[in-house]
């Protein structure tokens, strides 16, 4: 039996699928709008990461200012001086109060006469130096009750021997905060005192009484 002959293909019958320039094509169609979930679901995971990124940050962020807050008042709780401390601190600013008036007073009474007017500028630098340190120790700052409260001494003698009597009872007092205190800066400021009353003011005061004694 013969074989028949193959009838050549029909160009037009290998390709059905029309093809028209201003439509896209169904499966490019549907590519088309496979991008613009992705993209839009990118987008919106975008933005939950983001959300929750910041809301991440913003929770460690409260956490790290508490830790710190916590942190500076367990330190500010560890350095609170003991009740001993803290009245020595009062009572020397308050020293420091009162020879400034008696000082001021003896000025306002005899006039500009040395070591009065050196010393009684040296008190007021004396009672600043302690208020930083009523600050750290959150200590209140006494206020200064002897100020225009003190009366001078009848004679410039009197005066001089005041002077002398309370630098000798100053070098006592510091000398006697010194064996309890342990705060370093507090000590500082005591020894530094201590040392001025009785290498500087001591002995201006007893010159002071030697010339008004002649």
């Amino acid at each position: 039996m013969g074989m028949k002959p193959m009838r050549s293909p029909n160009a037009s019958s290998l390709f059905q699928l029309k093809i028209y320039p201003d439509k896209p094509m169904p499966h490019c169609r549907n590519q088309h709008h496979s991008r613009q979930n992705r993209g839009q679901n990118r987008g919106q995971n975008c933005g939950r990461n983001r959300g929750q990124s910041l809301g991440q940050f913003a929770a460690c962020t409260g956490a790290i200012a508490a830790l710190t807050l916590n942190t500076t008042a367990v330190s500010q709780a560890a350095i609170i001086p003991s009740d001993r401390t803290v009245q020595a601190m009062i009572e020397g600013i308050e020293d420091e109060y009162k020879a400034r008036a008696l000082y001021q007073a003896v000025i306002d009474k005899f006039g500009e006469i040395r070591p009065f007017t050196n010393i009684v500028i040296a008190e007021d630098r004396h009672a600043k130096m302690w208020e930083p340190l009523f600050q750290k120790y959150g200590v209140p700052l006494p206020e200064d009750r002897y100020a225009n409260n003190i009366e001078a001494p009848a004679t410039l003698k009197e005066a001089c021997e005041m002077g002398v009597q309370g630098e000798i009872d100053n070098v006592e007092m510091y000398d006697r905060f010194l064996n309890f205190v342990e705060e370093p800066d507090i000590r500082s400021v005591f020894l530094r005192l201590r040392n001025i009353s009785e290498e500087r003011h001591l002995p201006a005061f007893q010159r002071c009484l030697q010339r008004v004694s002649r």
